[in-house]
């Protein structure tokens, strides 16, 4: 078997997402995350990926220069990475993010 998909979800876990392009959120991206997380291992296999929330503010991130790039052009938290590519940004969409997954299966 290949090795495992890693999505990492980069974000401030207690900090809401608020609006972005019209629509609005009260959920925190940690909460997101659980939920994202949730789906994925009811949706797909588990065996097949894994996944990580990283704080901006209270993880290491010295081996992520690219989601600093990111940011600093403005990309909007939380930042999703699959395979330690940036894919998507500004919200969590579970759907969106499963068929990215599919795709590399």
């Amino acid at each position: 078997m290949p090795d495992k998909i890693t999505i990492d979800v980069f974000g401030i876990r207690n900090q809401s997402v608020g609006c972005n392009g019209g629509s609005c959120s009260s959920k925190t991206m940690g909460e997101m995350y659980d939920e994202f997380n949730y789906y994925l291992t009811k949706n797909i296999n588990p065996k097949q990926f894994k996944t990580q929330f990283i704080d901006i503010l209270m993880d290491n991130m010295e081996d992520y220069d690219y989601v600093i790039d990111a940011m600093n052009q403005g990309y909007r938290l939380p930042l999703t990475a699959i395979n330690r590519e940036l894919k998507f940004y500004g919200g969590i969409s579970n759907r969106m993010i499963a068929d990215s997954i599919r795709r590399l299966n």
